[in-house]
């Protein structure tokens, strides 16, 4: 299987990270510039993209504790399986690292989106980080 693996050094502590990805889970924030719109559907966040297409993500584990968040896109086009995590780690000085990671078959998808995926990536950093912001002005 291959995989996309994404990490970052967040700006924001641990428990904020989490409490935007929880947010993510349930389609209350919006992310991702490839996205035009979100909403839930029982354990599937259903995406929109911007020609219409939609994509559902099906949450298979939602873990507060642990502050991970799995999900999988049955259907994927093109994909035999697509997974993804996204977790958040506590760094021992007040701040938190995010990873992402993506399984997916064929292995040739991950040439054709590793690029995308890293936009996305660095959406979501941005997204994390500002949601740090705003929780400090509230």
């Amino acid at each position: 299987m291959a995989t996309i693996y994404h990490e970052a050094k967040l700006t924001v502590t641990a428990d904020v990270a989490w409490d935007f990805l929880d947010r993510y889970t349930r389609s209350e924030v919006h992310v991702f510039s490839a996205c035009t719109s979100e909403r839930q559907e029982d354990d599937y966040r259903v995406v929109t993209l911007a020609d219409g297409t939609e994509i559902r993500e099906r949450n298979v584990t939602v873990d507060p504790v642990r502050m991970r968040a799995v999900y999988a896109i049955p259907g994927f086009p093109g994909a035999e399986h697509h997974q993804a995590e996204m977790r958040v780690l506590a760094d021992g000085d007040g701040a938190a690292t995010l990873v992402w990671t993506t399984d997916i078959l064929p292995h040739e998808l991950v040439e054709h989106l590793g690029e995308t995926y890293g936009v996305m990536f660095g959406e979501l950093v941005t997204a994390v980080n500002e949601h740090g912001a705003q929780s400090a002005r509230s």
